[in-house]
């Protein structure tokens, strides 16, 4: 076989033989989209074109364009659990820039005007939060590699989790065995299309079948996960039950439940014990403290990426899941130490 041009591999790969150069000559001037470069490198190895030389390429060359794309509505990507996952996510990827990776990192939130324009530029993507099952069915249609890092399992794609439902589902358990038995949770429950990847309603319900309470004995107030929206949901579920134990659905839901229960007199943990969920840094300075399940938020964003790159690089049929464990936090709120 004779010498491979230049215009054979661009030919084959579909793009510009100025483009096949700077790829194959490891400039890295100009950014090149991760799939750009793997389907060049592919016709490269297909043509005959130096194959150690590619290897070399694929090794050091690689320049992936990644967004943390932040998809919810109603919470804050500047939250102390959300901020804990970037934090991992940009410790990993300066860990990989060392070793030779060309990793670059933009945040992108669903509200912002440029949100449409700006997806087709990334090559892959971390999702963090929740939404519709629309919305992030809109960006695995633009976006050639994409991980979901949180709680709640997306079902159809990589992930990274805490699984907050089997979290929510050990809270009844241990409530249980603390003697509790009108257990009421507040958090996001008729979650529907609004919120396809939310799941600590269920099992909320489930632990309740676990312990031989059923679920038919559930006590719930469906609202969004911040401090005001917990203090509103407590405020309507007194009005019609005095549980003895609430389970929240995340810690910054709980700020506002404590609020409302220190304001009309009821003891926590005395009358009502109360669980949070994600232990953020300010769950164990409240009055009382927060009991709460700790999740490693660093390491669910380190792993994220660490995930989105074995697909950048070896593209799968399937789809994998990593679970990252939780660890209960016994506090004041439900009767434990500081």
């Amino acid at each position: 076989m004779g010498k491979v041009r230049l215009s054979e591999i661009a030919k084959l790969s579909g793009v510009s033989e100025s483009t096949v150069s700077r790829i194959l000559s490891g400039d890295t001037s100009r950014k090149v989209r991760a799939e750009t470069v793997r389907n060049v490198l592919a016709a490269a190895d297909e043509l005959g074109w130096a194959s150690s030389r590619t290897e070399s390429v694929r090794r050091f060359r690689r320049h992936v364009n990644i967004g943390i794309i932040f998809i919810s509505d109603h919470e804050s990507i500047a939250s102390d659990f959300f901020q804990g996952v970037v934090k991992g996510v940009e410790e990993e990827a300066s860990i990989l820039s060392g070793k030779g990776e060309n990793l670059s990192l933009s945040q992108l939130s669903a509200d912002d005007d440029n949100y449409d324009s700006s997806l087709a530029a990334f090559d892959a993507a971390i999702i963090l939060g929740r939404g519709s099952k629309e919305r992030i069915d809109s960006i695995v249609s633009v976006v050639p590699s994409v991980v979901y890092a949180g709680l709640n399992s997306t079902e159809g794609m990589d992930e990274v989790l805490c699984d907050s439902r089997e979290g929510i589902k050990e809270a009844v358990g241990i409530l249980y065995g603390m003697g509790r038995r009108k257990i009421a949770f507040i958090g996001p429950v008729g979650s529907g299309k609004r919120l396809f990847n939310e799941h600590r309603y269920n099992g909320y319900l489930e632990g309740l079948d676990e312990v031989g309470i059923g679920r038919s004995s559930a006590i719930a107030e469906d609202c969004f996960l911040m401090p005001q929206d917990g203090y509103e949901a407590a405020r309507r579920l007194l009005s019609v039950a005095m549980p003895d134990a609430i389970i929240v659905a995340n810690d910054n839901t709980a700020i506002g439940v404590i609020r409302l229960l220190k304001e009309r007199g009821i003891r926590v943990p005395d009358d009502i014990a109360v669980t949070g969920f994600d232990n953020i840094a300010s769950s164990a300075f409240l009055e009382p403290s927060l009991s709460t399940f700790d999740v490693p938020k660093a390491a669910l964003g380190r792993f994220a990426l660490r995930v989105l790159l074995d697909r950048v690089e070896n593209p799968r049929s399937y789809s994998v899941r990593m679970t990252i464990p939780y660890t209960f936090i016994k506090r004041e709120s439900t009767g434990g130490g500081v």
